[in-house]
């Protein structure tokens, strides 16, 4: 429920902030999608707090009829940050260790045993559900996972996710902001609740 308040406070400063105007502008003009990418790639790469979610409705609000492209390229260039995340902890985790909070720890500490145990499943699971894509990332790369294993575990989980935010607000306009909360929270907790059955069945 965390995350989904995080994402109605980001939507409620780019939408109604004091910027919201110049940001409409700049994403209905030819450097909007690169913006876009631009947020998706960094919310993945890095562990900053930033949220995609909000940028994308706000692009897709703005052109309606660009609605399938800015979905495409926010899940692409989120793949790639990922992807970024996955490598830079392949060859330097030791530094990245160094900077990690208290709670990135706790929530790398959680979630390497998984990630060791199936890292496909992981992977869709952090690239769907509030686990930081990034420190999935990092796990992934820790626990030995393959690069194409987590391209393809990326692929289908953040297509999942950013289809449904994309088809709510295209379908519903700013009245999607409501079932894309009740679709990503259902989401969630029909993928834990598979995680916990999986994870069951293979011990």
């Amino acid at each position: 429920m965390f995350f989904i308040k995080q994402i109605d406070a980001h939507i409620a400063t780019v939408l109604h902030g004091k910027t919201a105007g110049r940001l409409q502008r700049l994403l209905q003009s030819p450097l909007g999608l690169w913006v876009i990418a631009a947020i998706s790639f960094f919310e993945s790469a890095l562990p900053v707090p930033l949220v995609t979610d909000p940028f994308m409705v706000a692009g897709i609000l703005a052109n309606r009829s660009r609605a399938t492209l800015i979905v495409v390229v926010t899940t692409i260039s989120s793949i790639i940050g990922g992807l970024a995340a996955f490598l830079l902890a392949s060859f330097f985790f030791s530094v990245i260790a160094q900077y990690m909070t208290p709670d990135m720890q706790a929530d790398f500490a959680s979630l390497v045993s998984f990630g060791a145990s199936d890292t496909f499943v992981a992977t869709v699971a952090g690239a769907i559900t509030p686990i930081p894509y990034t420190i999935t990332a990092w796990v992934i790369a820790v626990a030995g996972g393959g690069a194409g294993v987590f391209i393809l575990g990326s692929l289908v989980g953040r297509t999942i996710r950013y289809a449904i935010v994309g088809y709510c607000t295209y379908a519903f306009g700013p009245a999607a902001l409501t079932y894309a909360r009740r679709s990503l929270t259902l989401t969630s907790l029909v993928v834990f609740a598979l995680l916990v059955v999986y994870v069951i069945v293979k011990l």
